[in-house]
């Protein structure tokens, strides 16, 4: 690498990020990135044996987007085996993942030095960032950047960001006729995605855990892109037990993910996310459609309107949500935000009460299929409009479809 005169500053996510399992993956196609969800590349391969010197990781960039690149960084490290970690690199006008870095001064002209297989190299800093979140999605071992070098540009880790995270609110006295006409505005990406969404939601809160343990699984992986939309329903729906503040069933949720080897069941951007969701974290997009949900669907409660100014408040409302989701992929936004309404209509309907299982969760059945593929089709894009700072037993009568 030739000497870097530009040099920018970056600030780290206390989040780790998501691990590709080396032992699973083939080819030497630099970029195993789906530019269309029918073209499956192969994942990375060719792990290092080693750092690149003085405790460095090597790395190499796989993807290029208008609006920053992600980096595959050797892991040779990991109690489970070499691997590497795919680390978004965002730039002013990305999508703020949970994870990864931020850099402001990011532009096109740094870019346009880049392409898939790029080398670089990633200096760890020389004690570790302060982690810790519960659910246990800390990968203590992988050390914390310091500085990345890349052959034009470096960017040097000045500090340290805790990412936006979902807090518990009043969700109580919800309009049931303006939540089902919200569920008319989404726009999932698998027609039944509703009704798998709502079996979980109802399996949760009656803390089921057998069927919170079915319907988990018959969300992980389901539907195309880097985001499949069943994993994107199911951060949704953990990021609405969170926002009610049903503890409980949020705990029964994280318990029967965390055994689930999501590196081989979804993609590792995928599987990243949906722990980060269980964790409480999400994008701005979505902070931002929660707030105008929870606007629209109780605001009733103490200033209702006038019976000739409702559809337009209605519509207004309906947009405020919608907006925000529409920046996010082709539908993940709509996909997770089915998993938060499915939570909210379980919540409205009086259901049977029915005898709980064992609390003992049964071992997870292993998934389907081993899926380790990164795809951009509903990866980060830029945004026009927010500033980037920032049960399996049959379908429930009040289930969305």
């Amino acid at each position: 690498m030739r000497s870097r005169s530009v040099v920018l500053p970056a600030t780290a996510s206390l989040l780790p990020v998501p691990r590709i399992d080396a032992a699973r993956v083939g080819g030497a196609d630099h970029s195993p990135i789906d530019r269309t969800s029918a073209d499956v590349y192969p994942a990375l391969a060719g792990v290092s044996a080693a750092p690149a010197g003085n405790g460095a990781a090597r790395a190499e960039v796989v993807h290029v987007f208008s609006a920053g690149f992600y980096l595959a960084v050797d892991d040779p490290y990991d109690p489970r085996g070499p691997g590497r970690r795919l680390l978004p690199i965002l730039g002013p006008a990305a999508l703020l993942l949970p994870f990864g870095l931020r850099v402001p001064q990011l532009g096109r002209e740094h870019l346009a030095t880049l392409r898939p297989g790029t080398p670089a190299r990633v200096i760890p800093a020389a004690s570790a960032l302060r982690r810790g979140s519960h659910p246990p999605i800390v990968e203590d071992h992988a050390p914390s950047p310091r500085r990345i070098e890349l052959s034009d540009f470096a960017l040097d880790i000045v500090r340290t960001h805790r990412p936006l995270r979902v807090k518990a609110r009043s969700w109580k006295g919800l309009d049931p006729a303006t939540l089902a006409a919200l569920a008319g505005h989404l726009r999932p990406g698998l027609s039944n995605l509703g009704s798998r969404a709502g079996d979980l939601a109802s399996a949760l809160l009656d803390e089921d855990v057998a069927d919170s343990e079915a319907g988990v699984r018959a969300l992980i992986g389901a539907g195309p892109g880097s985001t499949p939309s069943g994993d994107d329903a199911l951060s949704g729906i953990a990021l609405a037990l969170r926002s009610t503040g049903r503890n409980p069933p949020l705990d029964l949720l994280s318990r029967t993910v965390e055994p689930i080897d999501l590196a081989h069941a979804t993609p590792a951007l995928s599987a990243a996310l949906i722990r980060a969701a269980v964790a409480g974290h999400c994008v701005p997009e979505v902070a931002a459609a929660i707030e105008a949900a929870h606007r629209l669907l109780t605001a009733h409660r103490t200033e209702p309107p006038p019976r000739s100014a409702a559809s337009e408040t209605s519509a207004a409302g309906f947009l405020a949500v919608l907006s925000p989701l529409d920046r996010i992929g082709h539908s993940s936004g709509h996909d997770l935000f089915t998993g938060f309404h499915a939570v909210l209509t379980a919540l409205t309907c009086s259901r049977p009460s029915r005898p709980k299982s064992s609390p003992l969760l049964p071992p997870p059945r292993p998934p389907s299929a081993a899926m380790i593929r990164i795809r951009v089709s509903d990866g980060p894009r830029e945004s026009a409009c927010i500033p980037t700072q920032h049960s399996s037993k049959g379908t429930h009568p009040c289930h969305v479809h």
